[in-house]
């Protein structure tokens, strides 16, 4: 689900919705979602925050199925924090280095998908190592390092 041509560095953006969009274009030139995928997102994270408040904090959005063609990962970093609304505190939010936005065909791939990359989240090494990437290179290692083939 991670390749180098899904991995955005030095991302800057004003706010969560630029991150999104940034990120949903790149997965729709990539042929991986349809045209609807970006305010399916953004109507979703505004209902459901996907913010965390983790050593580095992150954000995961994502939306269903149908606006999904083939499974992948964009992944930004960003320049600076932007505020994602944070998950399971409708009140608050958090300052987010990294997104992690989802394209999943497969609805009942969702959770394992997640369940994965909270657990790579509590890697002391993954986040640090990700958001110090020099490169896609680099980045796109550091996500097979963690990852492997757990992510297809």
């Amino acid at each position: 689900m991670f390749s180098r041509e899904l991995i955005m560095l030095d991302l800057d953006v004003a706010d969560a919705q630029g991150a999104i969009r940034a990120l949903g274009s790149r997965l729709r030139e990539c042929g991986h979602v349809a045209e609807t995928f970006v305010d399916a997102v953004l109507d979703r994270e505004r209902a459901f925050p996907t913010g965390l408040p983790t050593r580095i904090p992150v954000a995961i959005p994502h939306t269903d199925a149908t606006h999904c063609y083939k499974p992948g990962i964009a992944v930004g970093v960003l320049r600076h924090p932007v505020e994602f609304g944070e998950m399971g505190n409708p009140q608050g939010t958090v300052g987010v280095r990294a997104v992690f936005l989802l394209s999943i065909p497969d609805p009942s791939r969702q959770v394992d998908c997640l369940r994965a990359l909270v657990e790579a989240f509590q890697d002391p090494h993954f986040l640090p190592d990700l958001v110090g990437s020099r490169t896609t290179d680099e980045a796109w290692q550091v996500c097979q390092r963690t990852f492997g083939g757990t992510l297809t």
